[in-house]
C-alpha cells in the first residue's frame, strides 16, 4: 500500500462514514491528520522499555517457558538447531498511543534480541506512517497488505499474536495445515484452553474451527501474568505442534479445506483495508 494520503471532500467522507464498520472508523481516524509522534523521543522512551523489560520477572520467566517450548521440539524433532529463523506479529495494535501495545512491542523485541532473531516482520491494519517507520528504523519489515495472518511458516518461525482475535490465529493454522508447516510454528498468543472454555463449541466453530481441531496435538505452555502492569500479557499461551503428536501424512484432517470464511468478527479484512487509503 502506498504511504499517499488521498483526500476527500466532506460530503464523500460522510457518506462513506456512515457506511464504515466501527473497525474501519478506527482505521480512519488514524490518518496522517492525527497527531504524530515525534520519533526520537518515543525510540529513547521504548529504549528504556526495553531495558526494564530484560530485567523483568516477567520476561525472565517467559525466556525459560520458550526455551522449554524449544527444547520440546528440538528432542521431538532432532534437528541441531531449533531457535525461530524468523518472527513475524500480527496485532500488536497502534504502539504509540496504547501502553498495552508499546509494552508487548518491547517484550518482542526483546525477544527477538534474545535468540538472535535476523528477520522480523510486522503488520496492523492500524499502523500509522510514524509507527511504520519507527519499526523500520528497528530493522523490522512492515507488511504493505493486509494477508490477514494466512502467512507460511516454511521455516521455524515465532509467531507473535498478543489478544488478538481467534479468527487471526484460525487463520494462521488453515495457512499452515500441513504437518512440514505446523512444526515450524512457535506461536505466542491467547490461550487455547482458556478459549475453549469460554463458549460452547457450536458459537466457537464460527471463527475458531481450526484451533479446536488442533488443541488436541498442540503442547501448550502458559507465560505466567506476573508483570509490573495490569491487563499487558494476561491469558497467553506458547503453543507448539510436535510432529510426533500430529496425526500422519495422509489423515482424513489433512484434506484440503476452503479458506476460513467468518461473520461479525473483529478483523479489519484484507477487501476493508484495500478500500481505505490511509497511512
Amino acid at each position: 500500500m502506498n504511504d499517499e494520503f488521498c483526500k476527500v471532500t466532506r460530503k464523500k467522507w460522510i457518506m462513506r462514514n456512515k457506511c464504515m464498520s466501527n473497525e474501519q472508523k478506527k482505521l480512519h481516524k488514524d490518518s496522517p491528520e492525527s497527531a504524530e509522534v515525534d520519533e526520537e523521543t518515543f525510540l529513547r522512551r521504548l529504549t528504556t522499555l526495553r531495558e526494564r523489560m530484560t530485567d523483568s520477572e516477567y520476561f525472565a520467566q517467559a525466556l525459560v517457558t520458550l526455551g522449554e517450548a524449544l527444547i520440546k521440539l528440538k528432542t521431538i524433532c532432532q534437528t541441531r538447531d531449533n531457535n525461530p529463523k524468523r518472527l513475524v506479529c500480527f496485532g500488536i495494535g497502534s504502539f504509540t498511543r496504547s501502553y498495552q501495545a508499546l509494552h508487548q512491542l518491547a517484550f518482542i523485541l526483546c525477544t527477538q534480541k534474545h535468540f538472535s532473531i535476523k528477520e522480523a516482520i510486522f503488520f496492523d491494519p492500524v499502523f500509522r506512517k510514524c509507527e511504520k517507520s519507527i519499526l523500520q528504523r528497528l530493522d523490522c519489515l512492515v507488511m504493505s497488505d493486509n494477508c490477514e495472518a494466512k502467512y507460511e511458516a516454511d521455516i521455524q518461525t515465532l509467531f507473535y499474536l498478543p489478544h488478538c482475535p481467534n479468527c487471526l490465529t484460525n487463520n494462521l493454522l488453515w495457512r499452515n495445515w500441513r504437518r512440514k508447516h505446523l512444526k515450524n510454528m512457535i506461536l505466542i498468543n491467547n490461550s487455547f484452553e482458556s478459549l475453549s472454555c469460554s463458549k460452547p463449541e457450536r458459537l466457537l466453530r464460527l471463527d475458531s474451527n481450526y484451533i479446536l481441531d488442533i488443541m488436541s496435538y498442540a503442547v501448550e505452555l502458559p507465560l505466567e501474568d506476573d508483570y509490573e502492569v495490569n491487563n499487558v500479557f494476561n491469558d497467553l499461551s506458547v503453543h507448539i505442534f510436535p510432529p510426533a503428536n500430529l496425526p500422519q501424512e495422509g489423515s482424513e484432517i489433512w484434506q484440503e479445506k476452503e479458506p476460513p470464511a467468518y461473520k461479525d468478527v473483529e478483523m479489519i479484512s484484507a477487501e476493508d483495508f484495500a478500500k481505505l487509503s490511509i497511512n
